[in-house]
């Protein structure tokens, strides 16, 4: 599937779209989550974005089990989650992580990366 881009629409920084005129490749998009159960502020958000996501591309929504074995020890639950997220990874997903300590990055930039990911 792909999305064909017609029309240039400005943004509110006044940049125009540079996929106009292009066809996108729609990826699909997989939101993996660890914990026992998600804040609700964050459910709000993965949903409203599946909500929006849902009418260009597939979404999946995974909740992963924090500390599936029931490890008393931080690193062995820390080791167990971060297998079960690399479990669910392909060698040709491409991935973004978000982190409340990471970078602060603009919707826009964010779709860029996304619509380049798209035509590669």
């Amino acid at each position: 599937m792909s999305l064909q881009i017609t029309t240039a629409i400005d943004s509110p920084n006044g940049r125009k779209c540079k996929y106009t005129g292009q066809s996108v490749r729609a990826i699909p998009i997989r939101v993996l989550t660890v914990g026992k159960k998600r804040d609700r502020g964050v459910q709000l958000i993965v949903d409203e974005y599946k909500d929006k996501l849902q009418h260009y591309c597939s979404i999946d929504d995974v909740l992963i089990r924090s500390n599936p074995k029931n490890a008393r020890d931080v690193k062995a639950q820390i080791e167990e989650e971060d297998c079960a997220v690399v479990n669910l990874i392909k060698s040709n997903d491409w991935v973004v992580i978000l982190d409340e300590h990471g970078l602060d990055v603009s919707s826009e930039r964010l779709a860029e990366l996304i619509g380049d990911a798209g035509l590669t």
